[in-house]
């Protein structure tokens, strides 16, 4: 038996799921929700929310924006409000809104991500399942799971993890290792999406998705000063002793200098070199990107199977024509589901997750390599099943919003959210996997002045130069719900992101103010 690590178990069942063989093959019906269209009664839609969030909107003094809103009660569907509702806007990371969803519908809210070691003979094969949260640190903490022994292990780091596989692999018996084989083709391997910022391609938030993620395809770094000298590398996470470091970075400590460190990789070689200046020593890492996360994990395993006395005489890539890696598995399966990653996605904006959650919907619905062509796809269609003729004019260009490809529409934004809120088997995931306003992630310091009591803010932030975006829900005590979205483009003019982000604030607010001034129901005598 391997043991299996794992984080929260799932236990709904998606009724609308993805069978077909081909994106072709997908029908309207296929993964349809049904949100009603039927006009709620003048009572029930607060009369003074729409002109209020206009008055907002003609106060904010930007001349060359382009804004968009749309107010939508969820247990309708009804439109409450449409201010260039139509427009197609660049969404940012309100992309991942309908990644996240796309994939609930399509994947199922019990499926769970799968990295496999298999050992025929001498060769070892790592099977990957496009996992964005294998080796994320942060999930790697929250982690639990029960050893070969039966004892049950919580909170792992990086090294834990390596090691696991490493001691079950010298466990099987192997002496020597005359291939260990990476198998990511789950994914086309593509490299970074083609309309990404290209002087950003560094940055960890850049990494591009593969079939074998790994580390968040980050590499951590800290340092300290070494005053006179370049600074110090106090730490690098994965370790990677054969990476070639050029460090270029300062040590000044004097009154005017600050902590500058970045850190760039060469593409061809992975080798990195250190730039800026260290003044105190960093405690939160400078991230950059690994570049080819599977081969990366191969050097890592490679590594330490060497240096447990098993040596290694080549690792690859699977190839194209390779047969299916087939063996007996060693060590834990390492299991990650989809609630997970969905929520680790909306509520702390992860492209990775995005990217490759996109990607491995594709996966499954082609029953090829997943990839952005196909992946577009697969969610424009899940789009136009849902949404109709509000999807004809979303352009779906990448899974996290990077791309300044895509388009989308407030109404268009509300009406999907909408449907999928009011969905029984995915509706309450999706909606809890969105950051609360004034306590979680990109919104944890936002709109505290509502009152929690009254009204509870669920919502996806997004921003990109001269872009910000925010979309969700605001949802009373006894459950009357509305979808928002507040979409902002070519902020260009002094201080226009602010004011952007002050008029969502201000939209969300009316919202809630509205469900509170909402007459009482009489008490029965």
């Amino acid at each position: 038996m391997h043991a299996e690590v794992s984080r929260t178990p799932l236990s709904r069942k998606l009724t609308f799921s993805l069978t077909c063989a081909v994106v072709a093959a997908m029908t309207a019906s296929t993964l349809a929700l049904g949100v009603p269209a039927t006009p709620p009664t003048a009572a029930s839609a607060p009369r003074d929310m729409a002109s209020a969030i206009r008055a907002e909107v003609n106060s904010l003094g930007l001349k060359k924006a382009v804004i968009a809103v749309s107010v939508r009660e969820c247990a309708t569907g009804y439109s409450v409000l449409s201010l260039n509702g139509n427009e197609p806007m660049t969404p940012a990371s309100n992309m991942k809104l309908l990644t996240t969803g796309a994939a609930l519908l399509g994947l199922g809210p019990d499926f769970v991500f799968r990295t496999r070691v298999l050992r025929d003979g001498d060769r070892l094969f790592i099977v990957g399942d496009g996992d964005p949260a294998l080796g994320d640190p942060e999930l790697l903490a929250e982690s639990s799971y029960v050893d070969g022994a039966g004892v049950a292990h919580h909170g792992l780091t990086i090294d834990d993890l390596l090691g696991s596989w490493t001691n079950a692999i010298k466990a099987s018996g192997m002496t020597r290792v005359s291939e260990l084989v990476v198998d990511d083709r789950i994914f086309v391997r593509e490299g970074a999406h083609p309309l990404w910022p290209k002087d950003q391609l560094d940055e960890g938030y850049c990494s591009p998705p593969s079939g074998m993620n790994f580390h968040g395809n980050g590499l951590c770094v800290t340092a300290c000063p070494n005053p006179g000298h370049a600074p110090t590398i106090t730490s690098m996470s994965p370790s990677a002793p054969w990476l070639t470091i050029v460090n270029k970075g300062t040590s000044r400590t004097g009154k005017n200098d600050r902590n500058t460190m970045w850190i760039a990789r060469q593409p061809e070689s992975g080798d990195l070199t250190i730039f800026g200046n260290v003044k105190i020593p960093y405690v939160v890492p400078i991230t950059v990107g690994i570049g080819d996360p599977a081969e990366f994990l191969a050097q890592c395993i490679a590594h330490r199977l060497i240096a447990a006395g098993i040596p290694v005489q080549n690792t690859r890539l699977a190839a194209a024509n390779d047969p299916q890696p087939k063996g007996t598995a060693v060590g834990p399966v390492l299991q990650t589901p989809l609630a997970t990653v969905v929520t680790h996605c909306n509520v702390e904006s992860q492209n990775l997750y995005a990217e490759s959650l996109m990607k491995r919907l594709a996966a499954k619905v082609t029953g090829a390599p997943g990839s952005w062509a196909t992946g577009s796809i697969v969610v424009k269609r899940a789009l136009e099943a849902n949404i109709g003729e509000s999807a004809r004019a979303f352009v779906i260009s990448d899974g996290s919003g990077l791309s300044r490809g895509n388009r989308v529409t407030a109404d268009g934004m509300t009406a999907w959210i909408t449907a999928l809120a009011n969905n029984a088997e995915i509706g309450t995931m999706f909606v809890d996997s969105l950051a609360v306003a004034g306590k979680s992630g990109t919104v944890r310091k936002r709109m505290k002045e509502i009152n929690p009591a009254v009204a509870t803010v669920q919502c996806k932030t997004g921003y990109i130069d001269k872009v910000s975006c925010l979309s969700g829900f605001v949802t009373a005590r006894d459950g009357t719900r509305y979808a928002f979205s507040v979409l902002a483009n070519n902020l260009c003019e002094a201080d226009s992101v602010g004011k952007a982000k002050k008029l969502q604030e201000h939209v969300a607010k009316v919202i809630a103010d509205s469900l509170s001034a909402r007459p009482k129901p009489a008490l029965g005598g």
